[in-house]
């Protein structure tokens, strides 16, 4: 469902009820939940978070669940992947706790839903768009087909940039939406469509088989990628939870720039890669990982601009109506994180 659907939601404090507008009915989205198991009892706090995909954007998660450094801070994370228009939904309703992807959470944000993020773990866009051998240069994917994630997501935003930097007009080609970005390289690999949007490790796995890089995002978007984003709710009744969950992000981002080898042999793990291919892979996730867990100004307005075009907003959006750093701060006053 698109963006323009409007849901009702109830609005923190009043008591009284407003639309906003996402990209999935709060009803639909319960059901979705309702159907996912839950872990087990623990004393361990259990803790829901939804991301688009299973991919190296999202390796913080993976390393902060691998490392034991979730449960070093009493949480027991219950990771899902879902359309991130589905896990906003469900965020809001309260039957999860947290999604990953920024960008639509961003999107959310700006278009009124009590959404924040609260830390990046990724402040580079490592989307590439790769091609079939025939197609030699930008102005070739005229009235082509590329996939993409779906159409009002970053790695869509991107694709439209790159062409549109390239002087080809993106409503001449067609965006096919493809949630994972597996289907989409075996999209591409089927020649169902001529181009495709993919992220490590599916970028040096298509190099690999011959498909050609036609853009880098990082030439065309100054955006933060992936962290944490969750509700005005929760940043208020659960400001513990949420530092214990930043706190763990941290410690992985510590451990993924200090420990090359145990981060390589988690990807290999992952993602089934060879060796040679998983260091290619980690050497390019490393470039992209926030310092901090924060990202510039700059690239949040960048981020919010997208946003508001996306939705067609003419009135300003401050950067405080997305993005909460104050439990990060908070967070990070209790241990240092080296780059």
């Amino acid at each position: 469902m698109s963006w323009g659907r409007a849901v009702r939601v109830k609005k923190l404090r009043r008591h009284r009820w407003r639309t906003v507008v996402i990209g999935f009915s709060l009803v639909e989205a319960m059901l979705t939940l309702a159907a996912i198991p839950t872990s087990g009892q623990s004393s361990l706090q259990n803790v829901r978070v939804a991301s688009p995909t299973k991919g190296i954007p999202f390796f913080p998660m993976y390393v902060a669940r691998d490392a034991g450094f979730f449960r070093s801070e009493g949480l027991l994370v219950e990771e899902i992947v879902m359309g991130l228009d589905v896990a906003i939904a469900g965020v809001l309703a309260g039957e999860l706790g947290y999604v990953t992807g920024t960008g639509s959470a961003t999107r959310a944000a700006v278009a009124g839903a009590p959404v924040r993020v609260v830390m990046f773990t990724m402040d580079k866009i490592l989307f590439t768009l790769h091609v079939l051998p025939a197609i030699r240069s930008i102005g070739d994917l005229r009235g082509r087909r590329v996939a993409v994630n779906r159409p009002v997501t970053t790695d869509a935003v991107f694709a439209r940039a790159a062409l549109e930097h390239g002087g080809v007009d993106a409503s001449t080609v067609t965006l096919s939406s493809m949630v994972a970005t597996s289907t989409r390289f075996a999209a591409l690999k089927s020649r169902a469509v001529e181009a495709a949007v993919l992220t490590p490790p599916f970028d040096a796995l298509a190099i690999k088989e011959g498909y050609r890089v036609l853009a880098r995002a990082s030439d065309v978007l100054d955006v933060p990628w992936t962290g944490l984003a969750t509700s005005t709710k929760r940043l208020t009744e659960q400001p513990g939870e949420i530092k214990a969950m930043i706190r763990a992000l941290l410690k992985a981002l510590h451990y993924i720039r200090q420990n090359r080898a145990g981060s390589v042999s988690l990807i290999r793990k992952e993602f089934s890669l060879d060796e040679s291919l998983a260091f290619h892979v980690y050497d390019e996730m490393v470039s992209a990982l926030s310092a901090d867990g924060s990202a510039s100004v700059g690239a949040i307005e960048n981020d919010v601009a997208l946003a508001r075009r996306s939705l067609k907003l003419a009135k300003p959006v401050e950067v405080a109506q997305v993005v909460d750093f104050s439990l990060l701060n908070e967070a990070r006053r209790t241990f240092s994180l080296k780059p």
